[in-house]
């Protein structure tokens, strides 16, 4: 409670809209920290592809660009798009899309060597797959051994 003599004095210091230091529009000072953090156009933000700190106001156009830049996938030797590039790492699976023309035609590239016959796929992928493969099953055995332990014979 406040009182009446006091009033305006009060709102003026409390309640009364004051400018966003950053964009200079006029909000209510209980929501101020909430506009600068999440709403100010003018805040900082950062691209999600480079991590370059800019104005909110100019991250879309700046992501429209920079999410079009290209990155090779070492899995299946592809140039994915850099705003495409959690999709295709969640369905890469080592082979090339026939549909990609472009990629498809700079992999096939690649895939030749210097005399212009095909170079052998690299193994790196199907020995990792291995190696995985080796040590969930040795880790299976030794928990499969704690669980069903081997009950000794009675003669």
């Amino acid at each position: 409670m406040v009182p009446k003599k006091h009033a305006e004095e009060h709102y003026s210091t409390t309640h009364a809209p004051v400018p966003c230091s950053l964009c200079n529009e006029t909000v209510e000072p209980e929501i101020l920290a909430v506009h600068q953090s999440e709403k100010c156009p003018q805040r900082i933000v950062t691209c999600e592809y480079c991590d370059f700190p800019l104005h909110a106001v100019d991250l879309p156009e700046h992501q429209d660009v920079c999410g079009n830049r290209t990155e090779l996938c070492h899995i299946c030797h592809r140039y994915i798009r850099l705003r495409e590039i959690i999709a295709h790492e969640a369905t890469c699976n080592g082979a090339s899309d026939p549909h990609d023309s472009a990629e498809a035609s700079r992999g096939r590239e690649a895939e030749r060597g210097g005399d212009g016959r095909r170079r052998p796929p690299p193994q790196d992928f199907t020995r990792r797959r291995l190696v995985l493969t080796v040590a969930i099953t040795g880790i299976a055995v030794v928990l499969g051994s704690f669980i069903f332990p081997k009950k000794p014979l009675n003669s």
